[in-house]
């Protein structure tokens, strides 16, 4: 017998079905919105499907707006620099630091035949067409360091072996205030092929 009422492990369910949320923090997740009052808990809902009715991907670079056109898109043109990351999130970080003044293109994940993912589910096609319309001078591939990753960035690398645009690949290396000790044999590898001058 179940001590849990079915809509609350179904409740339970939803939130656990949400990356990195295991079933112990599904469980918290569904303990705290119903010990809410009803009103905290309406504002949620509405605040949810609000988002999910009016988000939707800048046709330009994919990224999440609620706009027609995303704000760097629009704030941005001229720009002659492309950062391409795996997913909309992947831009926070570069906009927070402030490391990238250009534009971004979202490519919606990387090549995984595993996961059924090949070239044609990526939006390769409109990235390179982007690059051909805007005049774009540098193209920053900002991807994972996943073997699938890096299949992704070689297969753009060669879309555009043939033009102008010149592509870099962010750094990889040991993270600040790390014990060498502790570092992965990869990541040692990739930060002695990539050692600077001092």
């Amino acid at each position: 017998m179940n001590a849990e009422p079915q809509s609350l492990v179904t409740l339970i369910g939803e939130f656990a079905s949400l990356p990195g949320i295991g079933q112990k923090t599904a469980r918290r997740l569904a303990y705290h919105i119903l010990s809410k009052r009803k009103d905290d808990v309406e504002r949620f809902a509405d605040n949810l499907i609000s988002a999910v009715t009016k988000v939707h991907h800048c046709p330009n670079c994919f990224a999440f707006t609620d706009e027609e056109i995303c704000e760097t898109c629009k704030g941005r043109t001229g720009a002659k620099s492309i950062c391409v990351v795996e997913k909309s999130s992947d831009i926070i970080p570069f906009e927070r630091s402030g490391v990238h003044k250009g534009l971004y293109f979202v490519l919606g994940g990387v090549i995984s035949p595993l996961d059924g993912i090949g070239p044609e589910q990526l939006h390769l096609p409109l990235l390179v067409k982007r690059i051909q319309d805007e005049g774009i001078e540098e193209l920053v591939l900002a991807l994972g360091s996943s073997p699938e990753a890096d299949s992704t960035a070689l297969m753009i690398d060669r879309m555009l072996q043939n033009t102008s645009v010149k592509r870099t690949r962010l750094a990889r290396g040991i993270p600040m205030g790390s014990e060498l000790e502790f570092v992965d044999e990869v990541t040692m590898l990739r930060a002695f092929e990539g050692r600077v001058s001092l």
